[in-house]
């Protein structure tokens, strides 16, 4: 019996949601390439990963149903500041109302209308979705957001935190969360797969990926890199940090990527904007520190005969922070974005559900049957 430890190599099902083309460093959504996405509003992108076709009116039904009732803005100002965010999430997505009880939206059945019930078993998976932002900004500014609204979910998110309002602010931040919208059968993706495959409900299955995103080996580990940056402190120094870290067998965390063989293009395009956004502000150390780290593991690895790059989550840190976020918010921005990739694999995966089920070789003790 051939053991795959982490599924390495493993086909599980098949898909049509997204395609991680590892060797060429390619990275599409339903059939689009990610670098003709970026110019779209991030609201039309989630709606094709989501719904499997672009959907102007998408961001529009996510800004409406994205007020928070009073129980559920009790339920976050209720619990300790230091409460991380993921912890949020994972704990109050199954709790949150299904659709509009205050009738504050016109609806006073208590659903948003035909905008999400035609997601059948997925549709409260499309209102977690949509409050998910508010959620998070609510529990940043410790204070009720209702009434700052916009047509377009993430100005409206911004302006929720009152993060900066420049062009290349709003433009980083959008670019980031589109990236970051699907990839694969990454962990949390495949879990919640799993969860859903036990005819589970769909905010049980969000909550349980939402607890796998929060690792730092996976969503966790933008706010592993930049806290790295921080420690090390400055450029000059990140040679030596890089050497040691090889020399002890330690995690650089943010460099490589278990599915690129070559650049990841996520990467790419956000390693850019975090030059634009931190030149000549009192971010740039930090930048030019990454940059730094960066530069010399690259090197390391090349004389290894490896080609080990910086993944999305090197430099999405530092564009999150330019928001004025601490990083203990960063993996739930990610969970903004991912939970339509989520929503699309929930409902893929019950187009033609059978439970997950893997076996497992036993190699505990003999089992002695005469003193069982």
């Amino acid at each position: 019996m051939q053991i795959h430890k982490g599924l390495d190599g493993v086909v599980v099902d098949t898909t049509a949601v997204s395609l991680v083309d590892g060797v060429n460093g390619q990275l599409s959504y339903r059939g689009y390439a990610i670098d003709a996405l970026l110019d779209r509003p991030f609201a039309e992108v989630a709606a094709l990963v989501a719904t499997g076709g672009f959907d102007r009116g998408f961001g529009e039904a996510l800004t409406q149903a994205s007020a928070l009732s009073s129980r559920e803005e009790a339920m976050v100002l209720d619990l300790p500041e230091q409460t991380h965010p993921m912890h949020v999430l994972q704990g109050l997505t199954p709790l949150l109302d299904h659709g509009d009880p205050s009738g504050r939206f016109g609806d006073p059945s208590g659903r948003f209308g035909d905008a999400f019930d035609k997601f059948g078993d997925a549709a409260q998976g499309f209102v977690v979705a949509a409050k998910l932002p508010s959620l998070v900004a609510t529990h940043f500014v410790r204070r009720s957001v209702a009434g700052l609204s916009a047509a377009d979910p993430i100005e409206q998110f911004l302006l929720q935190i009152d993060a900066p309002t420049s062009p290349i602010a709003r433009r980083a931040f959008e670019t980031a969360q589109i990236l970051q919208l699907e990839h694969g059968f990454n962990a949390g993706t495949f879990t919640a797969r799993v969860v859903a495959s036990t005819l589970a409900p769909v905010e049980n299955a969000l909550s349980a990926a939402f607890g796998a995103l929060h690792g730092v080996l996976h969503g966790g580990a933008d706010q592993a890199a930049l806290e790295t940056a921080d420690r090390v402190g400055c450029p000059e120094k990140a040679s030596a940090f890089v050497d040691a870290c090889l020399a002890n067998r330690e995690k650089v965390m943010g460099m490589g990527h278990r599915e690129y063989k070559v650049v990841d293009p996520r990467a790419r395009h956000l390693k850019g904007l975090a030059e634009q956004l931190t030149l000549g502000t009192e971010h740039e150390a930090a930048y030019r520190t990454l940059e730094a780290i960066e530069a010399r593991f690259t090197e390391r690895m090349a004389e290894q005969g490896k080609a080990l790059y910086a993944n999305v989550e090197f430099y999405k840190g530092l564009v999150f922070r330019t928001l004025g976020l601490p990083p203990r918010f960063f993996t739930a921005l990610f969970a903004m974005a991912r939970v339509f990739g989520y929503l699309a694999h929930f409902t893929e995966s019950r187009e033609d559900n059978r439970i997950v089920r893997p076996q497992a070789k036993y190699v505990g003790p003999p089992v002695n049957a005469a003193s069982a």
